[in-house]
């Protein structure tokens, strides 16, 4: 008998693709920051939901194409899940390893920034922290980035449009302390959800890495020695030697755990290979490089703005860095 198989073909444009990052880029640095510094836990969530999410479903609904084809709100199976839960957990190791590797880079000229995110030091808050920033962040920015950014540029291939997301998703985080860590990240979200066809694995797997952050930082607030080093000030120098100490541990970690991240990732892609391969029965999709891409104005303004704005950001921290004062006052 005959295989069907269901045609579809994305109504997203590269451009509207682009606009939107645009938007959410500034809107995560205005309203976003504005809302968060009034009260943490609601701003994550206002923001994550309302200027994150909600424009990609206004979006999607705008262009009369289908949110869950778009977005590949499609099932998840329980191998393809446990899989899933492995993968993020030996990746956490690697994405910590080289965020350490730019904390080393950047404490060479100065005193580190201190992350906005609170830690937890008791069990109330460990949940609501587990709830906002683990659950809020690991669905609403899935669906931006691995749900619409992915699928609107999927035109230039697997895995440039894995990296190419997986850049603006780093972008997005306007942190040049943490901006090795959420690039590994984002690739290796790209690569399950492509390879499961289920925005699903992205947004568990995004849920698995800030959960073991939060859970990580909640027990690390529980030693004595780790307060007081929070209400202490650390010079510059003690700071660089520790981070370079600590290198060495965490890379053997790092190097183990990605070897297990390895072979699962193959036996994801083994027990997928049926749907993979069939891929393009299913889709339809305009090739395009992404070089052509960006030297069409018209579609890639966007993306030259929101690049200044990431270099103007990274100017502004690094100056921080090096003088411990903010530029402008």
């Amino acid at each position: 008998m005959e295989r069907k198989t269901s045609v579809f073909q994305s109504k997203l444009s590269i451009a509207g693709v682009n606009i939107l990052y645009l938007s959410a880029l500034i809107l995560l640095i205005t309203v976003g920051a504005f809302v968060q510094q009034r009260n943490f836990h609601s701003g994550i969530l206002i923001t994550e939901f309302v200027l994150i999410a909600l424009p990609v479903f206004l979006y999607v609904i705008f262009k009369k194409s289908s949110l869950k084809l778009e977005l590949r709100f499609n099932r998840l199976k329980f191998m393809d899940m446990l899989l899933v839960v492995i993968i993020f957990m030996c990746g956490y190791p690697v994405a910590m390893f080289l965020n350490l590797i730019g904390n080393i880079f950047v404490s060479i000229f100065g005193k580190l920034i201190t992350s906005p995110i609170p830690f937890a030091d008791n069990f109330n808050d460990y949940f609501v922290l587990l709830l906002i920033v683990a659950g809020s962040a690991g669905i609403c920015e899935e669906i931006l980035f691995r749900g619409l950014i992915m699928r609107g540029y999927e035109r230039i291939g697997k895995w440039p449009s894995i990296i190419f997301t997986a850049v603006l998703f780093s972008m997005l985080h306007v942190n040049i302390q943490n901006i090795l860590g959420p690039l590994f990240l984002g690739i290796l979200l790209g690569y399950v959800v492509y390879t499961t066809d289920s925005i699903f694995a992205g947004m568990l797997g995004h849920f698995m890495n800030n959960a073991i952050s939060v859970t990580i930082g909640f027990f690390m607030m529980q030693l004595p020695l780790v307060r007081e080093a929070q209400a202490q000030s650390v010079p510059q120098g003690a700071e660089l030697q520790g981070l370079l100490i600590l290198s060495i541990p965490i890379g053997i970690w790092a190097a183990i755990c990605g070897l297990i991240g390895v072979f699962c990732m193959k036996a994801l892609k083994e027990l997928n290979l049926e749907k993979e391969t069939s891929e393009s029965e299913q889709v339809i999709i305009e090739k395009l490089s992404l070089r052509v891409i960006l030297k069409n104005v018209r579609a890639a303004w966007p993306l030259y703005i929101s690049f200044a704005i990431f270099i103007f950001y990274a100017v502004l921290e690094f100056a921080y860095v090096i003088t411990g004062q903010p530029l402008f006052q």
